[in-house]
């Protein structure tokens, strides 16, 4: 019987709800672990701020509340773990943000009680954003429900939201400072001839029109030029001012001067820095807002499945189609990772094998950095291995989701790709270049670690203005290995060969007969991030392209056997001045690194390039 095709709440479910299997509630007014037992001791044993604590919660009174939503919990098939907190610790009624943020990393779905300080403290879910604020800070990806009983769920998804972000005021220069200064003295004068009243601001401008000003695809400069023509999210703003006289260097001023003052109530609400990709909704039917680390649903108390609504908020953030492959290898990884782990791990002649040359220190003439340097390359080897391996065992699940992905979306006609924000539809567009481009690059190309690193085969550098790509095999780079191409041995350079690039400086010359000539790599540098580029071994001229054309390649020597310090790399560069052999010293940049097979292919060239035969014809 064939497989009944999924619908894209399906897809989601399966991908984000279903891999859920423990909840952490954080309510002031539910019952813990700690005061119900606490509650079954002696009285002369009993803690009294626990005894005082609970006697004061709201489920001793009205007990369904919390009881409906532990049940959905319950009934939910597999069962959730489900675990308490209250927020408050010890006598001092103290709550630990960071501590609490650290114990939900054993948790996979948090809800969050807005007003944990109670309506009377007047703290207005500050104790909530320092929570959500620490969770979107720590290094796994959450899912939050926000599950209040205030009567303006926008509001405290704007206060949450705004928690998140850092002023625009506080990242003005000090020209724009001077300029508002200025322009204040101008409103002073208009407030008192009665022709401006400040208050008027907050008629003009809404939350939605702030919050549109600081959506990450819109710009400041933008937004001027359109604030300037009366146009854009701040149209009304615009227009108010030039009512009032103002125009030119004062108009633009005023753009400034109008976000401070509608920032200063919120003035307690921002962070001190930016978190990583904010985007969000403002719906009133569907509330939600994410960062890289987590995703966050706004949900009002009541008889209320909060799964269901979570899943509502996920579908209406609409992922695209490879965050939900995403999201389905990490659950597949999580429920057979540790079976297909063992398998892997019987083995144990593989094992033991690994573990005695990982504490080898091989070349006795090495030094401890160098042999620490070379147990680490070896480490990362097995561990890129291993990983391989293991994902061999789950990948067949993941590919067959990905079909259900392609079925749902109704095969080549679907609109799945919509929720990727780009329109592809014209392969010749700028977008669809750029598209092909950085597609290009993510297959061929691995991200540069922070820190230091070991040269490899690869290694994308630039020195003396042009690009190289190291070309000498893995092997050969590791710290005590034999020296090739010198005389003798060096425990502190190493010789390696690298292959002159050539920037190719339109994009737009690159056609099909380039990409798959196996001359052109795409990278993206690590000082240039969003842009890809192409380099070749050859111009893009109108002539043919000569698949095995001469290359062009030097010797150069490595300093610190090939160590790499935040992207810089120290070696000696061999080179003729006045006929003589000169050993300058230099310093590369290293700013890619193309994947094994991508380098073998340069390998190749280079190896194509000595071997060839130079015959006499005239």
């Amino acid at each position: 019987m064939a497989d009944i095709i999924a619908t894209y709440a399906d897809l989601v479910e399966e991908a984000f709800i279903q891999p859920l299997r423990s909840v952490l509630i954080v309510d002031d007014q539910y019952p813990t672990w700690e005061e119900i037992l606490n509650e079954a001791l002696p009285a002369d044993k009993q803690a009294r701020h626990l005894a005082v604590r609970s006697r004061e919660k709201e489920w001793r009174r009205n007990p369904s509340g919390p009881l409906d939503v532990i049940k959905q919990f319950r009934s939910h098939k597999p069962g959730f773990v489900i675990d308490i907190h209250d927020a408050v610790s010890g006598e001092t009624h103290k709550s630990d943000e960071d501590e609490l943020a650290d114990y939900l990393h054993q948790s996979d779905l948090l809800v969050l009680d807005y007003n944990l300080e109670g309506a009377e403290s007047g703290l207005g879910g500050l104790k909530a954003r320092e929570i959500l604020k620490s969770v979107l800070t720590n290094k796994h990806f959450n899912l939050i429900v926000v599950h209040t009983s205030e009567h303006d769920l926008n509001e405290v998804f704007s206060d949450c939201l705004l928690s998140l972000m850092q002023s625009c005021a506080s990242r003005f220069d000090g020209d724009i400072d001077a300029g508002i200064s200025k322009l204040e003295e101008k409103l002073d004068e208009l407030v008192d001839e009665g022709l401006f009243d400040r208050k008027v601001l907050f008629e003009k401008m809404t939350m939605d029109d702030y919050l549109s000003l600081r959506r990450a695809h819109v710009s400041l400069g933008d937004a001027i030029r359109s604030f300037m023509k009366a146009e854009g999210y701040l149209a009304d703003v615009s227009a108010w001012a030039k009512q009032a006289g103002l125009a030119g260097k004062d108009l633009k001023d005023f753009f400034y001067w109008a976000v401070q003052e509608f920032e200063k109530p919120h003035k307690k609400l921002f962070s001190e820095g930016e978190f990583e990709g904010v985007s969000w909704s403002r719906d009133p039917e569907r509330l939600w807002f994410r960062t890289v680390r987590g995703f966050v649903a706004f949900v009002s108390k009541g008889p209320t499945d909060l799964l269901s609504e979570l899943q509502k908020a996920l579908e209406a953030w609409q992922p695209t189609p490879s965050r939900l492959l995403s999201a389905k290898y990490r659950h597949e990884l999580s429920s057979i990772g540790v079976e297909a782990e063992d398998r892997t791990l019987l083995k144990r002649h593989v094992f033991a094998h690994f573990y005695k040359d990982f504490c080898s220190k091989g070349n006795p003439k090495l030094s401890d950095a160098e042999a620490e340097r070379l147990r680490t390359a070896k480490l990362k080897s097995h561990v890129y291995s291993k990983s391989e391996a293991i994902s061999f065992h789950i990948e067949d699940e993941v590919a067959r989701f990905g079909e259900r992905i392609r079925l749902a979306d109704g095969g080549e006609s679907g609109d799945f790709a919509r929720f990727y924000n780009l329109d592809l539809s014209d392969e010749k567009s700028a977008e669809s270049k750029k598209a092909r481009a950085h597609y290009n690059s993510y297959v061929s190309t691995l991200p540069l670690k922070k820190g230091d690193d070991q040269l490899d085969s690869g290694h994308i550098f630039k020195w003396g203005g042009d690009w190289w790509v190291c070309a000498t095999p893995a092997c050969d780079l590791q710290p005590g290995q034999n020296t090739t191409g010198f005389v003798g041995e060096s425990s502190e350079q190493r010789p390696f060969t690298a292959l002159k690039l050539v920037e190719v400086k339109n994009m737009d010359d690159v056609d099909d007969q380039h990409v798959n000539s196996g001359l052109f790599c795409f990278v993206e540098p690590v000082d240039q991030l969003g842009v890809v580029i192409c380099l070749g071994f050859q111009k893009i001229e109108k002539s043919e392209i000569v698949p095995n054309g001469k290359a062009t390649w030097r010797t150069f020597v490595a300093e610190k056997n090939g160590l790499i310090s935040q992207n810089k790399m120290s070696m000696i560069v061999p080179k003729f001045v006045d006929q003589k052999l000169v050993l300058e010293a230099a310093e590369a940049e290293v700013v890619a690194k193309l994947r094994y097979e991508y380098a073998l292919n340069y390998i190749q060239k280079i190896g194509i390039s000595v071997t060839r035969i130079g015959l006499g014809y005239s």
